[in-house]
């Protein structure tokens, strides 16, 4: 039998507390320490390994998978990952409508059935070292799963390629030649200082992603059936007997009046119509003596 949602979430919840606890004495990161960081060339252990904690891996995963309450199982899911010291980047919970039917309910309502598919779709970052834990939890309470992608990128060489650019920018200034403007000379130091920027900005980004994954999650759940009783309109808006009785007879009294009033117009050319039949016979009575003769 498959466990509750409750019990698979406890283990989370427990070391989402033991995270969460305040760390006392531990020093708080500056801007400047932050810089010095996206420029360090130094690692804590031999690089060489693919397996070396030091290695910048970003982790990733997206899963797709059918759960029976969309909705709790996302609240449940953005509170866990809250608890674990991540964020919901996003969540979006909406409905997939299909077929709609209406029957006859009562003399003047209609019962309305519409079926509907709840989606989710949420993006997360939690701590690199619990989304494993995170994963398993959902695929664990899931009825069936579409799809389930891990993913793990190196990024050591993007980052040392980006310290040792800066590194060896500061190392060897600019040096003006003979026919460089100081002005020349600023703007260009101005654009090797806008490069270093990027590139520090780029390794701090690559250092969030180490640390923080980023799951991507897709929750569907069986059809649903939304059943409304609402008014017929077509019995509410209808008149009584009397009014469509007559109603009826003045509809007939004024299909009548149009078409007299279409054969009415029609005069020129029934005189010609009468013309041409006399005319006709008149022919046809003198082809007829002739033949007597």
């Amino acid at each position: 039998m498959r466990s509750s949602f409750s019990y698979l979430m406890l283990p989370l919840l427990v070391l989402a507390a033991c995270q969460s606890a305040p760390h006392n004495g531990e020093p708080s990161q500056t801007a400047a320490a932050y810089e010095v960081q996206a420029d360090s060339t130094k690692f804590a252990n031999d690089i060489s390994a693919l397996n070396s904690p030091s290695r910048k891996r970003v982790r990733t995963a997206d899963v797709r998978c059918r759960v029976n309450n969309v909705f709790k199982a996302a609240s449940a899911l953005e509170q866990v990952v809250t608890g674990l010291n991540g964020i919901v980047v996003e969540s979006n919970l909406q409905n997939e409508f299909g077929r709609l039917k209406e029957v006859s309910y009562t003399t003047d309502s209609l019962k309305c059935i519409q079926l509907y598919t709840p989606t989710a779709n949420l993006t997360l970052r939690v701590p690199a070292a619990s989304l494993d834990s995170v994963v398993h939890a959902l695929t664990s309470m899931a009825a069936f799963i579409d799809y389930r992608t891990l993913k793990e990128q190196d990024k050591t060489w993007d980052y040392l390629t980006n310290a040792l650019k800066n590194k060896e920018m500061n190392a060897s200034p600019v040096k003006p030649g003979k026919d460089s403007t100081p002005l020349n000379v600023m703007a260009y130091q101005d654009r090797k200082k806008g490069y270093a920027v990027d590139r520090k900005i780029m390794n701090l980004a690559i250092l969030d992603d180490v640390n923080y994954a980023t799951f991507t999650v897709q929750l569907f759940q069986p059809q649903v059936a939304d059943i409304q009783v609402v008014v017929n309109p077509e019995q509410v808006t209808r008149a009584g007997f009397g009014t469509e009785l007559l109603t009826a007879l003045r509809n007939g009294a004024d299909a009548f009046r149009s078409v007299v009033l279409f054969l009415l117009q029609l005069w020129p050319f029934l005189i010609l119509l009468g013309v041409g039949w006399y005319g006709y016979r008149k022919m046809q009575a003198r082809y007829v003596v002739k033949r007597v003769k």
